[in-house]
């Protein structure tokens, strides 16, 4: 973690979200406008479902939302927790 995540909570967020695109060959990276524009139009809180059907939406042809949903999920919460355990 860098000091830049420690001290800016919304840094060390966007670090997480985009870590777990990286981590599953995604090609997005969500900014700051991105990330507060979907919390705020996001139902359930659902930023990934939500960034899906506005932005890849072609991958619903093939995938869930919910299954793209819980895939990043799982992999933005295995780098909270690499993080968490200093790794």
């Amino acid at each position: 973690m860098t000091a830049t995540e420690a001290d800016d909570p919304l840094d060390a967020e966007l670090a997480a979200w985009n870590h777990a695109f990286s981590e599953l060959e995604l090609p997005w990276r969500w900014d700051a406008k991105t990330f507060r524009h979907l919390e705020s139009i996001a139902a359930d809180h659902d930023l990934v479902g939500t960034y899906v059907e506005r932005n890849q939406a072609h991958l619903l042809r093939a995938y869930e939302k919910a299954f793209l949903r819980d895939l990043v999920h799982s992999a933005r919460d295995r780098y909270r927790a690499e993080l968490r355990a200093g790794g």
